[in-house]
């Protein structure tokens, strides 16, 4: 093979592998589809999902983390395409955080401090700081994978960023099984689950990330 044969074939390659943009959304939907599926079909969604999502909370308990998924995905595009102009995405990564407080401030005034605790420390603690890393941990490692055909030059942060998005997805996943529907609840366990994934996620990453 000569030097012009190889640079075809070389173009040739470039042209059938599918750009990162494409294939990282298609592979964070496959995998919270999958192992958030799985979980669903054993446990089963909550039996009054229906008339449950005519509340105003609980529509905020599935949409805030898959927000924020959606605020990391594109955050974590931008992170693997070096010299890439950030997008508007990102400002999810602080409108979110930002309305979370607001309901769980909104859902705790007027409340004694021991009706807070009361609300914040009920017995779904550790189903939710547990399913939803199990949920997320697998969707996070087909992420990282799919991101090693990127050239992240912050490894840590984008895979932070990846654990970000991943958790925001189960999190999204695992809201159609829970009925704690208390902001002050899930604004606070939710957070504890997704900010394990995205610290683990975040040293994976800058392992596995690295040039």
């Amino acid at each position: 093979m000569n030097t012009e044969q190889l640079i075809q074939a070389m173009a040739a390659d470039t042209q059938r592998t599918r750009p990162l943009e494409a294939v990282l959304p298609a592979a964070l939907v496959a995998t919270a589809l999958l192992f958030g599926g799985i979980f669903l079909l054993l446990m089963g969604v909550r039996p009054d999902l229906g008339a449950a999502l005519r509340h105003f909370v609980v529509v905020l308990k599935t949409l805030l983390p898959l927000a924020l998924a959606v605020g990391a995905l594109g955050t974590v595009l931008h992170l693997s395409r070096p010299g890439d102009r950030p997008g508007p995405w990102r400002y999810l990564l602080v409108c979110v955080p930002a309305a979370i407080l607001l309901a769980m401030l909104a859902a705790g005034t007027g409340l004694a401090p021991a009706a807070i605790g009361a609300e914040v420390f009920k017995a779904g603690i550790a189903s939710c700081v547990t399913v939803i890393p199990l949920i997320s941990l697998p969707v996070a490692a087909a992420s990282l994978w799919v991101l090693r055909r990127g050239a992240s030059i912050r490894p840590r942060l984008t895979g932070a960023m990846a654990g970000l998005m991943s958790a925001g997805a189960g999190a999204t996943m695992y809201s159609f099984y829970c009925t704690d529907d208390n902001p002050l609840f899930y604004g606070t366990w939710y957070t504890v689950a997704i900010l394990v994934v995205t610290l683990a996620c975040a040293h994976a990453g800058g392992r596995l990330l690295r040039w």
